[in-house]
Formats: structure tokens, C-alpha cells, sequence
């Protein structure tokens, strides 16, 4: 029997509000000496940027990217936000 992860529906990139907001955030998960760096695409939504320390920046679908922030963060990552 499989285990079914249940949909991440409070993502920081969620915007609320005003969704014509063009300020770029980056939101980052950090623990220890790890840091995982999610920018939403600004060309396309659909899309979010995510970076490994400083390795290269590659695009997630916006669907998987949720999975991974969340299973990051249940891993015990801490979340900062920049602008």
C-alpha cells in the first residue's frame, strides 16, 4: 500500500492580495551549513527557481517545488525571506 503525502497548500510564494506584485523575494530554507534558495519565476508562474548553496539555479514546476519546500521544511530547515 502506498502512502500518500498530502498537497502543501501554504507555500510562501502564494501570493495574497495584489497578484500583479512584481517585488522579486527569495525565500530561503537553511540548516547547518545548507541553504535552499526558492525564487518564483517572473516570466512564468507556473515555475519556481530552486538553489542548492551555491550551485546552479534550476527550474521546478510550481506543483514540485511545493513537495520539495515542504518536505525541507519538515526536515527541520528554517525558513528567511529576502527581498
Amino acid at each position: 500500500m502506498a502512502i500518500s503525502e498530502k498537497y502543501p497548500e501554504n507555500v510562501p510564494w502564494d501570493l495574497k492580495g495584489d497578484q500583479n506584485n512584481t517585488k522579486y523575494v527569495e525565500w530561503s530554507l537553511s540548516k547547518a551549513d545548507i541553504v535552499y534558495t526558492f525564487t518564483r519565476s517572473r516570466i512564468n508562474d507556473k515555475y519556481v527557481y530552486i538553489q542548492e548553496n551555491d550551485g546552479v539555479r534550476k527550474a521546478f514546476s510550481e506543483y514540485d517545488a511545493r513537495f520539495t519546500f515542504q518536505r525541507l521544511f519538515d526536515d527541520g530547515f528554517s525558513l528567511a525571506a529576502f527581498s
